[in-house]
């Protein structure tokens, strides 16, 4: 083995590893069946490689949707919800299904919050008056979906619900797009250093495969 193979096989299997430490919390093939709900289409999931395909055309609508998705108020129900937009858009299933760690009973409100504030900046801009929410209402709304005690304010949670889902798709398409553009740029940069060592090994081959060059002169 060579110098430059030995350099391309070290840097694959530090890539490997790195990518696996990563999604050890992740749902992956070897522990699919271990997530509620997930469990019961575990074998229809294995068989889907472009699940688990980390291939540009997989991963961008993973990031792009997962990041829509985790700013949207379902907590709770988002990894079922990121399975199944990973079936429908043939998406990567560990990078939707992780991106949606970054709502978490710590974030989950301050991401509401903001997303609700941006739907109706929006909607002002727009022409559609949307009056802004107080820290009693904010209170009241939550006590009142916790308990299940709508009542006369289902409709001031329908509002709110809303247009905090419109603000969650427009953060998200905005980070979403972020996160695309630099999961490209580390692609094609990825694929590139791995063409690059491909080309000094395939060299070497070529340089130990030719004959030497004749030394010796002609002689009249």
């Amino acid at each position: 083995m060579t110098a430059e193979e030995s350099e391309f096989n070290k840097t694959k299997r530090r890539r490997i590893r790195r990518v696996k430490k990563w999604l050890r919390p992740l749902p992956r093939r070897t522990n699919i069946h271990r997530y509620p709900i997930l469990k019961f289409f575990a074998e229809s999931a294995r068989k889907r490689v472009y699940i688990w395909s980390f291939r540009v055309e997989h991963a961008v609508p993973a990031i792009q949707a997962g990041s829509i998705l985790t700013l949207m108020p379902l907590y709770g129900i988002q990894v079922p919800l990121a399975f199944l937009l990973a079936l429908i858009l043939r998406a990567n299933l560990p990078i939707i299904a992780g991106l949606q760690i970054v709502s978490n009973p710590l974030t989950v409100l301050p991401i509401w919050y903001a997303g609700y504030q941006t739907g109706r900046i929006f909607l002002n801009l727009i022409g559609v008056e949307v009056a802004p929410l107080h820290h009693e209402e904010v209170r009241l709304l939550l006590d009142n979906f916790i308990h299940g005690a709508w009542g006369n304010k289902f409709d001031n949670l329908a509002t709110v619900f809303g247009v905090t889902n419109l603000g969650a798709v427009i953060m998200g398409t905005f980070f979403g797009l972020i996160g695309s553009v630099t999961y490209r740029i580390v692609a094609n940069r990825t694929a590139a250093s791995y063409a690059l060592l491909r080309s000094k090994i395939n060299d070497r081959k070529l340089k130990s495969d030719s004959p030497p060059d004749n030394q010796d002169s002609k002689h009249d």
